[in-house]
């Protein structure tokens, strides 16, 4: 009995000295340190004079698609409003908007935009709005809910958007830049990179070992790809996603390619051209008189979709365009009041095969008409001849009809290059035998 006493006397002594040291531990409540934490979170970004927000979406990830980041330049108040530009359209990035924003304790803190801003619009599932690649319902796979994941000394708050693990980050910034932002020079660098897209259909830069390297900007994604052939003539890829700043294109993580290394092309007003520095090296993007990437050396490979859409390319002949409407008219009065839609011209280099898809439509139900062809290629000439060798039901229903354009397919060998005379690059068909009959495509790399 005595030594069970002791025992739990020393037992209580144990406990009550444990307990004061959790007390001396933890001086405040879980609930209290958080609003301590949050009250800290808001005094930096009501202290700074701004932010810029660099959002990389992440919820399109699913649907194989990627796309680029996005950029807002932020002015918090201590009102829980904020005022933002971004970089999404031009109209977006001169005209700023006032919103509410919070900062809560969601699963762990957390930087919401509580109310419709411009944060929204890549994540609103109208495709109308967001410009969606994937259609109804997905928007950009962006968010306007972040978790506060960490703090850096640079001024710098890492976050991860709540809904579809977005990866972002606020970076402080100082006056004068968040002035510039404002008064109009995200708006520029938007709208001057546009025009310099439009007028630089092939462009490109030399490497250190002299590899000339293939730079194209696809500005509705905001994705950059390079590419160049390596020393056994094997065509090598990269992509990077970026977003903008008043300086040029801000790229998520530093690209490695051609013997440089660099996370920015930096836009050079003066002389209009964009370029890169690695190191204390500049090197100017140049505009090139023919493509560096020759369309019959990547055709089946990176390149496998050519398209020819109902509304007319630049760039067709008098010939085809009128071999077309006389084919769209026959099938329309054919007996199925069937409505002649986009081509789609589908190669596989390892088989050397090429489908050919036809849409049709009879009053908003749509078909396929598929003509199976195989091809021989030179890769240097860009000399194409097609055999063709299977076709399905309704290929067979609409062959005739189709004959004005599948005539020249079946019988004549087509050079195949790029179409430069036209405001966007396009791919371009030429017959050998017949020069007069040519058409461009889509090039959906």
């Amino acid at each position: 009995m005595t030594k069970t006493c002791i025992y739990l006397l020393v037992l209580a002594i144990s406990f009550s000295a444990c307990s004061k040291k959790t007390e001396q531990l933890f001086a405040k409540t879980a609930d209290e340190r958080l609003a301590e934490l949050l009250t800290n979170y808001q005094s930096a970004l009501t202290g700074a004079p701004g932010y810029k927000l660099f959002v990389y979406p992440e919820g399109l990830a699913s649907e194989g698609i990627s796309v680029g980041g996005l950029t807002y330049y932020l002015k918090f108040a201590g009102n829980n409003r904020v005022t933002m530009i971004s970089d999404f359209t031009a109209a977006m990035a001169m005209t700023p908007k006032e919103s509410g924003y919070n900062l809560k304790a969601i699963q762990q803190p957390s930087l919401v935009f509580d109310t419709y801003s411009y944060i929204h619009v890549p994540a609103d599932p109208d495709p109308d709005v967001s410009g969606s690649p994937a259609g109804a319902g997905l928007g950009r796979g962006s968010d306007f809910d972040f978790a506060i994941l960490k703090t850096d000394p640079s001024d710098s708050i890492t976050l991860k958007g709540n809904f579809n693990k977005s990866e972002a980050v606020l970076i402080k910034i100082d006056q004068a830049e968040l002035d510039k932002a404002f008064s109009g020079g995200l708006a520029d660098i938007v709208q001057s990179t546009a025009d310099y897209n439009s007028s630089n259909l092939l462009l490109y830069f030399t490497g250190t070992n002299n590899t000339r390297i293939s730079v194209s900007l696809d500005l509705n994604l905001n994705m950059l790809l390079l590419r160049y052939f390596n020393a056994n003539d094997e065509l090598i890829k990269q992509t990077a996603r970026f977003s903008y700043t008043i300086d040029g294109l801000q790229f998520k993580n530093p690209v490695t390619i051609g013997g440089y290394t660099f996370q920015e092309l930096i836009w050079d007003k003066t002389a209009e051209v964009y370029y890169i520095e690695s190191g204390s090296a500049r090197v100017n993007l140049i505009n090139a008189s023919t493509h560096i990437i020759p369309l019959a050396k990547v055709l089946g490979l990176s390149l496998t979709t050519l398209s020819v859409p109902v509304d007319p390319l630049q760039g067709q002949s008098d010939l085809f365009r009128d071999n077309y409407n006389q084919a769209k008219s026959d099938i329309k009065n054919g007996g199925y009041n069937l409505d002649l839609g986009n081509f789609y011209f589908i190669f596989d280099d390892a088989a050397k095969s090429m489908l050919l898809y036809i849409v049709l439509e009879q009053e908003g139900i749509g078909f396929l008409a598929e003509y199976t062809y195989t091809y021989t290629i030179n890769k240097n000439t860009g000399i194409l001849n097609f055999t063709l060798i299977d076709r399905n039901g309704n290929a067979e229903t609409i062959e005739n009809d189709m004959a004005p354009i599948l005539g020249y397919l079946n019988d004549d060998r087509f050079s195949l290059d790029y179409d430069t005379a036209s405001t966007k690059l396009l791919g371009k068909f030429t017959s050998i035998e017949n020069p007069d009959f040519f058409f461009t495509v889509n090039i959906d790399d």
